[in-house]
């Protein structure tokens, strides 16, 4: 089942469901008779077959051509699929796609792209939905993208897909921030309801949301809450599938937060991985970008990083520091994390100090050393790497350690 646009199955009984509806659309679009269309059709451009035959009831062919061409003009696919679709069997070329397509346009450059899914990973906490309802911002009212370049498309809607009951906090912080609570859309017609991406008719309801005119983003908030917490491969690729199906059908970028799992005893370094996005793999393979929150800087939980751990489509953008206040989100340079010294760091420190006055015979030096506790190796690769000079007294026969003399 085509989950994305609620499609009818296809099989050896069975035409193809875009076979049947461009049959059907030529047939309303000719002068012959029209074809009996089951008045219950939910599957692909349902309620665009639907519109043209109600105009076709009411004001015969040309009525329907003119309601289609209005259609095909919002909807180009449309279009396409009449003109010359293959039918099943037929086959077609990349020409054939290309033609449908286009090329990859983004709505923020390097980050979220039209017309694909982009996830947003975080552990529980790390601020997912409140990101996400930044970056609606910037498609309701226009406000700048997070790394300070101007939104320079039309402002309009944002569809909102809840799926963690916090439909209060949503609006709560909407109202906060000045945004239009009107332009927020659930594609469900009960506000409280949770939106599930395993229901088809939810899927159905989202699908006719984001093909709105006036929609310019979707977001689904979270993945685990849509699909009742279970991330088993199986039931995952499915539903991650029929969300890019969603974005590639609508043009739309489709953004979908999700979770990191907890970092283990193999996650070395302090960068976030697409390993590290919970569940099964399959998750994150129908994402052509993926972000990632983490807070490198564990003095710091607050001061929180953005990157993009996986691209398709580009070059990964620098990251990007965020903290969030009672007034919204705001952003600056990325944290770091933290510096661990090391022995080596210590045996430079104590040897700069010691040094600092002047040379000093180096076994004073092999005896502060093994009082700060460091190995004499260590401190000679510490007199190496600043570059000390040793020089030996000709009277004594005792050698002295001393900084180099700066040029």
């Amino acid at each position: 089942m085509d989950m994305a646009r609620g499609a009818l199955p296809s099989g050896p009984s069975m035409p193809h469901p875009a076979a049947l509806v461009k049959s059907w659309l030529r047939a309303l679009l000719g002068d012959g008779d029209p074809p009996a269309i089951p008045g219950d059709y939910r599957g692909p451009w349902a309620e665009e077959v639907l519109a043209v035959l109600s105009a076709h009831q009411a004001g015969g062919v040309d009525a329907a051509r003119r309601a289609f061409d209005a259609l095909a003009r919002a909807h180009p696919g449309l279009a396409t699929l009449v003109a010359g679709e293959p039918e099943p069997g037929e086959g077609s070329t990349w020409a054939d796609l290309a033609k449908a397509i286009g090329p990859v346009s983004w709505a923020w450059r390097g980050w979220l792209p039209r017309g694909f899914l982009t996830e947003l990973v975080g552990e529980v906490g790390s601020g997912k939905s409140i990101l996400a309802l930044r970056i609606a911002a910037c498609f309701l009212r226009g406000d700048p993208w997070p790394d300070g370049t101007p939104y320079t498309g039309s402002a309009g809607k944002a569809v909102w897909c809840e799926a963690e009951a916090a439909q209060a906090i949503n609006v709560d912080r909407a109202k906060t921030w000045g945004l239009a609570l009107d332009s927020i859309i659930s594609p469900l017609s009960d506000p409280f309801s949770d939106i599930d991406l395993r229901d088809s008719t939810h899927l159905v309801a989202l699908a006719a949301a984001g093909k709105r005119p006036d929609v310019r983003l979707i977001v689904v908030d979270s993945l685990s809450g849509a699909t009742g917490g279970r991330e088993r491969a199986d039931e995952m690729m499915p539903v991650v599938h029929a969300l890019a199906e969603l974005a590639r059908d609508t043009g739309r970028p489709v953004l979908l937060s999700h979770h990191l799992r907890k970092r283990g005893l193999l996650d070395v370094g302090d960068a976030i991985s697409v390993e590290r996005v919970r569940g099964s793999t399959v998750i994150a393979q129908p994402a052509r970008v993926i972000w990632a929150i983490d807070s490198p800087d564990p003095n710091e939980p607050g001061n929180r990083r953005l990157s993009v751990i996986k691209s398709n489509l580009g070059r990964f953008p620098d990251p990007m520091g965020f903290r969030i206040g009672d007034g919204g989100v705001s952003f600056g340079d990325p944290p770091v994390a933290p510096r661990q010294e090391t022995q080596l760091d210590r045996a430079m420190d104590l040897l700069r100090a010691l040094l600092v006055k002047g040379p000093r015979p180096s076994s004073e030096i092999e005896d502060e050393c093994q009082g700060a506790g460091l190995s004499w190796d260590t401190m000679k690769r510490a007199k190496d790497k600043l570059g000390v000079v040793a020089k030996r007294d000709g009277k004594a026969g005792r050698w002295s350690w001393g900084l180099p003399a700066r040029g």
